[in-house]
């Protein structure tokens, strides 16, 4: 699952110590409804967009990093705790941004749901986007 559209925007934290830009094309965005970003988060899904690690920078602040999986880590403001950021290992793979984070979250829509294996059974959203129980695949 591909997008056509770029971005050009800012975003940030709760607290606002933490404030970043992000610049060029969506490669994906999407819903993932994992375990590890229902825990992350405290809720039932995540909006997310990726797009390459050169389009994001942080303009203030330094946040906490979490060592999320073997190939990848979450960043986040160590003061509120808002999550921002899911962060390969890879510097050739993608950086996802968490959408809501974002000052305009519309700029950047769901286009699919991911990990809907692990979708907690009260918790459905009304659209007819598409869905795989991982990952989209290639």
């Amino acid at each position: 699952m591909t997008s056509s559209s770029s971005i050009d925007a800012e975003g940030g934290c709760l607290c606002g110590r933490i404030r970043y830009r992000v610049s060029g094309a969506i490669a994906e965005s999407g819903y993932c409804h994992c375990r590890t970003c229902q825990r992350q988060s405290g809720a039932p899904a995540v909006a997310w967009f990726a797009l390459a690690p050169s389009g994001f920078s942080y303009l203030k602040g330094e946040p906490g990093v979490y060592r999320a999986s073997d190939h990848a880590s979450r960043e986040f403001c160590r003061d509120c705790g808002g999550y921002l950021v899911f962060r390969e290992d890879d510097p050739k793979e993608t950086l996802s941004v968490n959408t809501a984070s974002l000052d305009d979250p519309a700029l950047a829509p769901p286009e699919c749901h991911i990990y809907c294996e692990s979708r907690i059974p009260w918790f459905d959203t009304a659209d007819d986007l598409p869905r795989f129980e991982r990952g989209p695949l290639p």
